[in-house]
């Protein structure tokens, strides 16, 4: 028994580094250095009150690290400006621009140590069901 159990902790142990290794790095609002640094990370990420992986707004109203309206309205200008002058060149080639696509959005998890806790626990229940049967 002491060896599953040793079995066990090197396991969690791999997947909890493994996790916290490739984890994406949170963002807090003191690392950033102005309120127009953080509207353009909130615009150019398509963060909105019920879209904040970070928390950056915390009471829900739209406005990340309480920057002001003006600010993310200024980020989203600049933005959609950045965004015309790329679609003005692939506005000729469309079948390039549909055969290339976008970048998929960052939605998936990477929590390898959730899923070491399952397999540990599969494993544990097969033992006993196992060490069960043996002994009837």
């Amino acid at each position: 028994m002491k060896n599953w159990f040793a079995a066990f902790l090197v396991f969690v142990t791999l997947f909890t580094g493994y996790t916290q290794a490739n984890a994406e790095e949170d963002r807090d609002c003191p690392q950033f250095s102005s309120g127009e640094e953080v509207a353009n990370f909130w615009v150019s990420n398509g963060y909105s009150a019920t879209n904040d992986p970070h928390r950056l707004d915390a009471d829900g109203d739209g406005l990340p690290c309480e920057t002001s309206q003006a600010d993310l309205d200024q980020a989203a200008a600049t933005l959609n400006s950045n965004d015309d002058s790329d679609n003005s060149d692939t506005e000729m080639n469309t079948s390039t621009n549909a055969s290339e696509g976008e970048e998929m959005p960052d939605t998936a998890t990477n929590n390898m140590t959730m899923i070491g806790f399952g397999v540990a626990l599969l494993l544990a229940g097969s033992v006993l069901v196992f060490r069960k049967k043996e002994t009837n």
